[in-house]
């Protein structure tokens, strides 16, 4: 049994459009009847411990980072579809590293990225890339929740980080097995599942009780499933290593 888990756009009317001095075009996710594409988006972001792959075609990120504890590691395979330039590929190894930290950061410090296999030119992992450098697929990202786990889709390596941890929340965090498109508290910083904006990385943290301004409350499934402390222990990123095959 399969559940394909897609993003969507959120709607606006004409009159925002010309209003808006800076547009956002929001997107929302993984509903099973509407998609979504846009074109390209700018990624920013910093993340911690440092690597770079070396080789014709292969290589290994390693780094140094903060002391993980009894934090949640998830160890994935990602695989990238379109055969990148080697370029890409190591720069899409530093992108990883980048996503580990924002998981680190939205899951207060107990859960991470650890060690991670990135395939350049395959089309079996944990995670599929369809191409590091492309444009906005349609959709851009969903996850699959099959008889045998979970898998997530990303059309570009270059997708906003909120559409990552969008789709792992439907995987692996919650799991959510349901949408709350509409829970975008700004001000606090949430939430992951809620719609998307172009020219950002987007709402890193998940809702709680205090500032949902819909219906999930993310912290009580995550609680639930993970047992983990709301507020958590946080500290700095552990390392992320990526290894490029």
């Amino acid at each position: 049994m399969k559940h394909k888990l897609p993003f969507i756009p959120a709607k606006f009317g004409l009159l925002i459009l010309f209003l808006a001095v800076t547009m956002i075009l929001p997107l929302a996710g993984c509903s099973k009847d509407h998609k979504s594409s846009r074109n390209s988006v700018p990624s920013t972001g910093t993340g911690t411990g440092n690597g770079t792959g070396t080789g014709t075609g292969t290589g290994t990120g390693t780094g140094t980072g903060g002391n993980p504890g009894d934090a949640e590691a998830l160890d994935l395979t990602w695989a990238v579809k379109q055969k990148a330039s080697q370029a890409d590929i190591e720069w899409m190894a530093e992108r990883i590293k980048e996503f580990n930290s924002f998981l680190w950061q939205g899951t207060e410090g107990q859960g991470y990225l650890r060690n991670q296999t990135l395939v350049n030119g395959g089309s079996e992992g944990k995670i599929i890339i369809r191409a590091v450098d492309g444009p906005f697929g349609n959709p851009p990202a969903y996850c699959d929740i099959l008889s045998t786990g979970w898998q997530i889709y990303l059309s570009s390596g270059k997708l906003p980080a909120q559409l990552f941890m969008h789709e792992l929340g439907h995987g692996w965090v919650g799991p959510f097995h349901s949408e709350e498109y509409s829970c975008r508290n700004t001000s606090a910083g949430v939430c992951c599942q809620s719609t998307a904006a172009i020219g950002s990385e987007g709402l890193l943290k998940w809702c709680d009780p205090s500032n949902c301004v819909a219906s999930q409350k993310c912290w009580n499934k995550i609680q639930e499933t993970h047992g983990w402390a709301h507020p958590g222990p946080g500290g700095a990123t552990p390392a992320c290593n990526v290894t490029i095959q």
